[in-house]
């Protein structure tokens, strides 16, 4: 009897023991990681593959838009301090026609501000709905404004000078007045004050500081319209009736 009971010990119990122990140490290695690893990094990589598809639609031209967009910016800035460094009274010949070509660049590359700078607000940037209600971004607009109204007097001095002296050809027209000159220079300073204070609204803006969802667009439009309208009035007529010394205005 007592040989019986040792051989069912002997052969019962390693099997139970080995049953045991594959089923403890499988269950973990298996079951466990399943439930924590894989499922977030699923999760993850779907994500991460759909904002990279949807961000890669208009990936291009839109970084095409914002390159000529920064491009007709630095443009428009070496431009008009070209103007402030060659404004001086009694100019050359040379220096005339460098302040002609300095403004036509000038011209155009506004336009790309302009140009470039619509298709970001309705394409490929945040879009309107979130650039309606930006204070600092109707901020940056008016700058630019107050800027292309300063831009307007030099401009309109520069095209008349230009006329002149095509009607003389290669005999030099009369030299710029130091009264005259201080002026552009003053109007200068002040185009290249807006210009600098740009990029720092438009730091600002893409950051959402300020960002107030019930303003209207119409009020944060009002002051660039004014600023343009107003002050782009005012530098043309000033340019037009401006009066270069005494002399010339007892000959009139």
């Amino acid at each position: 009897m007592m040989r019986r009971f040792l051989v069912a010990v002997l052969v019962v119990a390693p099997r139970e023991v080995s049953s045991w122990s594959f089923t403890r140490a499988v269950r973990p290695a298996f079951a466990r990681p399943r439930k924590v690893i894989s499922e977030p990094a699923m999760l993850l990589v779907t994500s991460t593959e759909l904002v990279a598809t949807a961000a890669a639609a208009n990936a291009i031209p839109s970084a095409l838009v914002a390159y000529g967009h920064y491009l007709s910016f630095i443009v428009s800035t070496a431009c008009v301090t070209a103007e402030r460094l060659t404004i001086k009274p009694a100019m050359t010949l040379a220096e005339e026609k460098t302040m002609t070509i300095a403004d036509s660049i000038l011209g155009v590359s506004s336009l790309g501000i302009v140009g470039t700078g619509y298709l970001r607000v309705t394409e490929y940037g945040k879009g309107w709905e979130f650039y309606q209600h930006e204070p600092i971004f109707w901020a940056k607009i008016t700058l630019l404004a107050v800027a292309g109204a300063a831009s307007f007097f030099p401009t309109t001095v520069i095209i008349q000078r230009s006329i002149k002296q095509r009607e003389l050809g290669d005999t030099p027209i009369a030299p710029m007045s130091e009264k005259l000159a201080t002026r552009m220079t003053s109007i200068l300073n002040a185009e290249l004050l807006a210009f600098l204070s740009i990029p720092l609204a438009a730091t600002l803006m893409s950051r959402g500081v300020g960002y107030t969802a019930w303003l209207p667009w119409q009020v944060g439009a009002a002051p660039a319209v004014l600023a343009l309208g107003g002050l782009g009035y005012k530098y043309v007529k000033e340019a037009l009736q401006f009066i270069e010394s005494e002399k010339a205005a007892t000959l009139d």
